[in-house]
């Protein structure tokens, strides 16, 4: 009988992850996945389960390995103006980067239309939830030290910046002109300006605490 194939289980993972990404799910064949993660369908069922629970494990490995540069931009304990600013340079650079797909995995599988209500569709709604919560606790946090006007709703900005992130990605996808994509940031960037308005520049230019 013959051994299964052995495999290095992560490379594998990030071949199938980068593939989700360029092509969504919808767009993603078991055939396909076998040609781009070097492994057979049993191999792939054995190792991930099925082509559903494959794309768990790949939005779990994209978290880990391309997300997590953006969260640390905003974790890092930057002053928040300059917190925020760090992040969309860092999106900057992914999009910019000739060796990953184009735009972002969890916009490109949401535009394909799930709402949320199957299992796939919970993950990337939670994935979402996530980004805006970070954005949320980085921005009360600077309301409460008085650099962000007291009366501003900082969980609507949150969503706004996480709009903001998947419209920029949107636009990667259709159109890879950088230049264009950071002119949106700079009139992202002036809107954020706006929210210190009403609060203290010398602590929106203070440092914060770095989160774990």
């Amino acid at each position: 009988m013959a051994r299964p194939k052995e495999f290095d289980r992560e490379k594998v993972l990030d071949r199938a992850t980068r593939l989700f990404w360029e092509r969504g799910f919808g767009g993603t064949s078991i055939s396909d996945l076998e040609a781009a993660m070097g492994i057979g369908r049993t191999s792939i069922y054995a190792a991930f389960g099925a082509k559903e629970d494959l794309f768990m494990a790949a939005i779990d490995h994209y978290d880990a390995t391309y997300s997590i540069k953006l969260r640390n931009a905003l974790n890092a304990g930057l002053p928040v103006r300059q917190a925020i600013e760090r992040y969309f340079e860092e999106l900057m650079i992914a999009f910019g980067d000739p060796d990953l797909p184009l735009g972002c995995l969890v916009t490109n599988v949401a535009v394909e239309g799930d709402r949320g209500t199957t299992r796939m569709g919970r993950r990337i709604a939670a994935s979402i939830t996530r980004a805006e919560d970070t954005f949320y606790r980085m921005l009360r946090q600077a309301q409460v030290e008085g650099a962000i006007d007291p009366r501003a709703d900082v969980r609507a900005i949150g969503r706004y910046l996480v709009a903001s992130t998947h419209g920029l990605s949107a636009l990667a996808k259709a159109n890879s002109d950088l230049n264009a994509l950071r002119d949106v940031v700079a009139v992202i960037m002036a809107s954020v300006d706006t929210m210190f308005a009403g609060g203290s520049a010398a602590n929106a230019n203070k440092p914060r605490a770095a989160n774990a």
